[in-house]
């Protein structure tokens, strides 16, 4: 099964230049050609944002997974802004953020994507790998985490 729809070409933006969490988010949102598509088409940018007023996505080690839950959606997407000096993110360990990922997905895939957080976070606690990607290019990032989403397969079907 092919996963690499799940983090679509052009996905990665890096360098982020944003020192702010706002900032950051119009950064991704004007940068990244699939999060300007699922915002004008679905708003998944305002249901970012809202679901960051519920509780800060900022998981520690540098790492944000902010997401949207958006019925309008028919598949999960994944993509990434990388930051070599941080982003002042409010992550409850206090550090500032390098891998600020934007995630959405359909409440009927709620199985899956959470799956996939599961992988993605497992991985990302390994400092070694979050080092490769801070310091890889665009497209070599995308490669190594593909690699993470591809273990995916092995349990859940995911139609592109």
């Amino acid at each position: 099964m092919d996963y690499h729809h799940l983090l679509p070409p052009s996905s990665v933006l890096a360098p982020l230049r944003a020192e702010t969490k706002q900032e950051a988010f119009n950064e991704l949102f004007d940068g990244i050609s699939v999060l300007r598509t699922l915002d004008r088409i679905h708003g998944l940018k305002e249901a970012v944002l809202r679901r960051e007023l519920e509780g800060n996505t900022g998981i520690g080690r540098g790492v944000a997974i902010a997401h949207g839950k958006l019925e309008s959606l028919t598949d999960i997407f994944l993509c990434l802004g990388i930051s070599m000096h941080g982003i002042d993110y409010g992550s409850y360990d206090g550090e500032p953020v390098h891998l600020l990922f934007v995630a959405a997905n359909p409440p009927s895939m709620q199985v899956v994507y959470l799956h996939m957080l599961a992988v993605l976070s497992r991985y990302l606690r390994l400092a070694s790998f979050r080092e490769r990607i801070i310091h890889s290019e665009e497209h070599i990032a995308r490669v190594l985490l593909h690699g993470v989403l591809e273990s995916i397969g092995s349990r859940f079907a995911i139609s592109a």
